[in-house]
């Protein structure tokens, strides 16, 4: 495997590392949150997000990734203090960028809670969130820099300080909130955002600041050209304005929900109340557990881009085929049997985690996104890399449009009520995935087979699936013997699904090579002893 294959490997490891703490104290923190504020205190809290997620989008501008694409692509060819002049440009940037957003959010929520979104409620809870834009925009620079460099680790400790700043201060505030009104502790909830944004910024720029001097000095030995401050602008600019308006697509696309289902939910028939508690069901329980398959494919997709720009840059074209082939294929490894474990466990996991059946419907049939969520989250920073950034734009819009009129049409049919979102958002992955991948294909090829690539994941999943199906029976029957509760009943019985789910599914993956030794042995630190293991007993994948 190449250097250059290895660094984007372990890169992505990194930063899975880090996106699973983070995931995973975002998913805990969910379940008491959940009870502290109930269904119509977190439907007032997911409410505040859409528009608070797309403003954040509008003042990045898509600058954190043209940043990491320059950068990039100077350090190839050794001209290091122009990849420094172009972190500089994009810090002026978006300190002006996210100051400025920030005050048009918080000027604007009085109108859009009541004259867009129907809850008059969920004021509060966005004024409270809108700070963390800025402190969003300036230290997507510093990200953006770093990642040029494929320098991952800033980022991935960034984000775990950032979250458990977050999560303490909104179980803190919450919980001391929420005794004045519903609204109030909601806007505690809030207002996690900003501290936690505020402590990734201190913690990005003193990791900055550290290695500034080394930066420097390999300056030194480089290639070394400036360009006028007006061009560096334009550059930035260039790339990020596609990457912007795709990088809205997705805080868009929940802003359009909020502000469509809510309404529909009523038109269908339910009261304000009910419509937030369905609301709340999806968006701050269900839609989360799908997206946890992203902790991999982000990781994946913020560690291709410069590794694909800069094999692009030397014109490598093989290198740039080989990695968007291995980032696919980990899509597909990783995006397969969470669709099939959500789809089967969704019950119980609804049970255990929110203590609420009712989140069983949306999250079992959300799950069967989640195969199209990964493959479009594997493809998109391909195309991004190329510099086709146009095209990922393209194709969620076109997903968008459909997307719409699904959630529009179909939410208001009392039958399907908050089904109907789910429809839209499998509607809208399918679209959009299908559409990149069919760039890529066109652009750069496909080294893997089908079999490779696809049919090797899916048998895995579907064996599985089977253990899976066949263990939580058992196990839950058993544990009713010793526990009284359903809810402890099915705690016991999830985990020993999930357990034996793992294990064959990844022994699974093993023997039949979808995973091979050279692979597991970019796994930083443990990964060499894996795979020497693995030796030992016989079963070697190259």
């Amino acid at each position: 495997m190449s250097a250059e294959s290895s660094r984007f490997l372990k890169g992505a490891v990194v930063l899975t590392i880090a996106g699973a703490i983070v995931k995973i104290l975002g998913a805990i923190y969910r379940i008491p949150l959940y009870s502290i504020l109930g269904p119509e205190g977190m439907g007032l809290f997911q409410a505040a997000y859409p528009l608070y997620s797309m403003m954040l989008a509008v003042s990045i501008a898509g600058v954190p990734v043209a940043v990491s694409k320059l950068v990039a692509e100077n350090i190839a060819r050794k001209n290091y203090l122009g990849a420094h002049q172009v972190f500089k440009v994009s810090l002026l940037l978006m300190s002006i960028t996210g100051a400025t957003v920030t005050l048009v959010l918080m000027l604007g929520a009085r109108h859009y809670v009541e004259n867009y979104l129907q809850a008059p409620g969920a004021f509060y809870p966005l004024i409270a969130i809108s700070p963390a834009v800025f402190f969003f925009a300036v230290k997507s620079a510093f990200r953006g820099f770093f990642q040029g460099q494929q320098k991952m680790m800033p980022t991935g400790f960034s984000q775990v300080m950032e979250q458990l700043i977050r999560v303490l201060t909104l179980f803190v505030l919450a919980s001391t909130l929420v005794g004045v009104s519903l609204e109030y502790g909601a806007a505690g909830a809030a207002f996690g955002s900003v501290t936690g944004a505020a402590t990734a910024l201190l913690v990005l720029a003193g990791m900055y600041w550290r290695q500034r001097k080394d930066f420097f000095t390999l300056a030194a030995t480089g290639n070394n050209k400036l360009e006028p401050f007006g061009r560096v602008l334009r550059n930035i600019m260039w790339l990020a304005l596609p990457l912007t308006i795709s990088s809205i697509v997705v805080p868009l696309i929940n802003a359009v929900d909020s502000t469509i289902i809510i309404p529909r939910l009523q038109v269908a028939g339910f009261a304000e109340t009910r419509a937030l508690e369905l609301f709340g069901n999806l968006t701050g329980a269900a839609m989360p557990l799908v997206g946890l398959p992203t902790i991999i494919t982000m990781a994946i997709a913020v560690s291709l881009i410069p590794a694909i720009s800069n094999a692009d840059a030397v014109g490598n074209k093989a290198l740039v085929a080989k990695l968007s082939s291995l980032a696919s294929r980990i899509g597909m490894i990783i995006g397969l049997p969470a669709t099939v474990g959500l789809f089967l466990l969704a019950q119980p996991i609804s049970v255990v985690l929110f203590n609420n059946a009712e989140v069983a419907l949306p999250l079992q049939w959300a799950s069967l996104a989640i195969i199209f969520l990964t493959l479009q989250k594997t493809t998109t920073p391909v195309l991004q890399g190329l510099g086709k950034t146009y095209l990922p734009v393209l194709h969620t819009f076109i997903g968008l449009l459909f997307k719409v009129s699904l959630n529009y049409t179909l939410t208001a049919m009392p039958g399907v009520n908050i089904l109907g979102p789910v429809i839209g958002t499998i509607t809208f992955f399918v679209i959009a995935s299908g559409l990149n991948f069919a760039a890529v294909y066109r652009l750069v090829g496909w080294q893997d087979s089908f079999w490779q690539a696809l049919g090797r994941p899916l048998v895995n999943a579907c064996l599985m699936g089977a253990a899976v199906y066949g263990t939580y029976p058992l196990a839950q029957s058993a544990a009713a013997l010793a526990v009284q509760s359903l809810r402890g009943q099915a705690t016991i019985g999830l985990a020993v699904a999930i357990i034996v789910g793992v294990a064959v599914y990844g022994l699974a993956s093993f023997f039949s090579g979808a995973v091979t030794t050279r692979e597991l042995e970019m796994i930083p630190r443990v990964g060499k002893k894996i795979a020497a293991f693995m030796n030992k007993l016989g079963l070697r994948r190259k």
